[in-house]
């Protein structure tokens, strides 16, 4: 019998192949083993479906709990582990005490520093809990940009939790991954000003993918992964 984590990576592998979504991903150092927390940027239309195909081990995504009451796709997220937010209500502590649960355990953290969607090309500030959880727990933070070229995005409009919300989406083609070299913030230092440094990070690797995505070579692209 197949577990959810199999059955997600048959899903997932279904979407990519109907869609013909593909994925460019440059690593400018080897991923460590071990706990880590990959920090990305949060740009509407773009889905890092393909980060558990990149890594070892199966990262845990801190992620809106409104997804988990979506049919299907939120009995997914919960079996496979995934951690929901409860932004603004009293268990908005809950995520992160999880997320510091499975560092622990020597497990991977997929989080957005921002928080939500923020357009290409703006910044907003991000959340410290990033650094916080890296201080209390020690996994190093690992940055991601992510891109995708903007002819390749449909704009959307929807019901989201009974208020009108509007974004957009890849539906084809290729998406661009950057990952960066290992980062540890410092104790005794200023929080807000290490979240800035490290969304610093995350935007020159997502500069970095735009700029390959006009000439990348044929011998970085890689194929709908296989398990």
């Amino acid at each position: 019998m197949m577990t959810p984590i199999q059955i997600s990576r048959i899903v997932l592998k279904s979407y990519f192949t109907i869609f013909n979504r593909s994925f460019d991903v440059n690593e400018n150092c080897p991923l460590p083993d071990g706990p880590k927390i990959i920090a990305m940027n949060h740009t509407p239309g773009f889905d890092p479906l393909y980060l558990p195909f990149i890594l070892k081990d199966t990262p845990h995504f801190l992620l809106q709990d409104g997804m988990f009451n979506i049919p299907f796709i939120g009995w997914m997220l919960k079996e496979s582990g995934q951690i929901p937010v409860y932004r603004g209500t009293d268990r908005a502590r809950e995520a992160r005490e999880q997320a510091c649960e499975i560092l622990r355990a020597g497990g991977t953290i997929a989080i957005f520093p921002e928080g939500k969607d923020v357009e290409f090309g703006k910044r907003i500030p991000a959340k410290t809990g990033v650094v916080r959880m890296a201080l209390e727990t020690g996994a190093p933070i690992i940055p991601l940009g992510l891109f995708a070229p903007s002819q390749k995005l449909t704009p959307l409009n929807f019901q989201w939790e009974g208020t009108p919300r509007s974004g957009a989406w890849q539906f084809s083609g290729k998406s661009y991954m950057r990952i960066g070299t290992p980062w540890m913030p410092k104790a005794h230092s200023d929080i807000h000003m290490q979240t800035e440094e490290l969304m610093d990070r995350i935007y020159l690797l997502v500069a970095e993918a735009e700029k390959e995505s006009q000439c990348v070579s044929h011998t970085l692209l890689n194929p709908i992964p296989q398990w």
